[in-house]
């Protein structure tokens, strides 16, 4: 079985992959070494969960040196990930004749921030929605939860990205703020 810490080591030693060239080397490699390779749904539930772990990035062709548009996503390392990288990945390299792509994490950092600063404002507006009127303790539950959320990835994308996350740790502290106001005005 090909582990996380393999998948991003096979990742981050090619730079960024579509989960079909993923499926490719886990392929040869479990072929160099005798054993039944995965199928391609194992594959890409594998980067499904590595992704939801932010083990692996989804990128498109536009944050990839050298790519004309081809409308394919790719993965790259994402911040949380320790890569291992296979003893045998090299020769399945020159097996596939695949060269490492070049990511533009500054295109990516940008497109990252962008969307945080999204979910930080569509939460700001629940926060509003949920201030005009009465809630139920669920609602705040759920409020915490999406805070939580958008406070881990940006712990995970600012270590990874440190320049471009900055100017999102304002709004961050004012969601901290507001909710613990909910929570006080509900005896919380």
């Amino acid at each position: 079985m090909l582990s996380k810490e393999e998948l991003c080591g096979i990742v981050d030693a090619l730079g960024a992959l579509t989960v079909d060239e993923i499926y490719h080397v886990a392929k040869e490699l479990y072929l160099l070494r005798g054993s039944v390779p995965l199928t391609l749904p194992s594959i890409k539930n594998l980067c499904e969960d590595a992704e939801k772990e932010h083990l692996i990035a989804v990128v498109s062709w536009e944050e990839i040196e050298g790519l004309d548009e081809d409308e394919l996503s790719y993965y790259i390392s994402g911040p949380n990930a320790f890569p291992e990288v296979p003893f045998d990945l090299s020769e399945v390299i020159d097996i596939l004749e695949m060269a490492k792509r070049e990511v533009e994490l500054s295109r990516v950092a940008s497109r990252f921030s962008k969307n945080l600063h999204k979910r930080i404002k569509n939460l700001d507006d629940k926060i509003n929605s949920v201030n005009e009127g009465r809630f139920h303790p669920k609602d705040l539950e759920n409020l915490e939860h999406r805070y939580s959320d958008i406070l881990n990835q940006y712990y995970d994308y600012s270590f990874w990205l440190p320049d471009t996350m900055a100017g999102l740790e304002a709004g961050i502290q004012e969601l901290s703020s507001r909710i613990e106001a909910l929570k006080s005005a509900q005896g919380i």
